[in-house]
């Protein structure tokens, strides 16, 4: 049973860089760059550890600091999708150079951040929160982008339209549970946040 757990997880991953390869560069590729140097507010770390498909641990010069995307939400842990979205951010910045913005501290004390990553192939940084809503695995929090420019919420709001339209990701499932909802009704023994 485990081991077709598993080959789920690799088929979704495959599945999601297949769409992205498809349709990402033409339709649904987050235009949201940081600036190419590292300058104030733009800080440069290296990802330690992924926690779940929000949630990071950096290296930030000689501190462990946590991340959490800003402004999109991803299935928990536990939940339908969790592990692919987890698997998901691995597989675009496990153990890699990020560049990130710092957007203050939420209530559980992790640093609220829009990360960016070097595609190679693309020869561009790439925006992963913006990416992840574009793979289909997080919902945009339009509660919390009010501090973002208009013009990057416009954008994932466009994004998760998007992949909505395109049934991808968590869109191809029936009637997917919005993570809020979700840890409302979560067992107290969950993994939250």
């Amino acid at each position: 049973m485990e081991g077709i757990f598993v080959l789920l997880l690799i088929a979704a991953a495959v599945a999601s860089i297949i769409i992205f390869a498809r349709y990402g560069r033409r339709e649904g590729s987050p235009s949201l760059r940081p600036p190419l140097d590292a300058g104030p507010g733009v800080h440069v770390a290296k990802v330690h550890r992924v926690i779940d498909g929000d949630t990071m641990i950096v290296a930030l010069d000689l501190q462990r600091l946590t991340l959490r995307l800003d402004a999109i939400d991803c299935p928990e842990d536990g939940q339908h999708w969790g592990d692919t979205a987890r698997f998901g951010l691995i597989k675009m910045i496990g153990g890699r150079r990020i560049r990130f913005e710092n957007h203050g501290q939420e209530k559980f004390g992790r640093t609220l951040a829009t990360v960016y990553v070097f595609d190679h192939e693309e020869s561009q940084w790439v925006n992963v929160n913006a990416r992840m809503v574009m793979l289909g695995h997080a919902w945009v929090s339009r509660h919390l982008y009010q501090h973002l420019p208009r013009h990057r919420q416009r954008e994932l709001d466009r994004l998760e339209r998007w992949a909505r339209g395109k049934r991808v990701g968590l869109w191809k499932t029936a009637a997917p549970e919005p993570p809020w909802r979700w840890r409302k009704r979560a067992p107290k023994n969950a993994h939250l946040p």
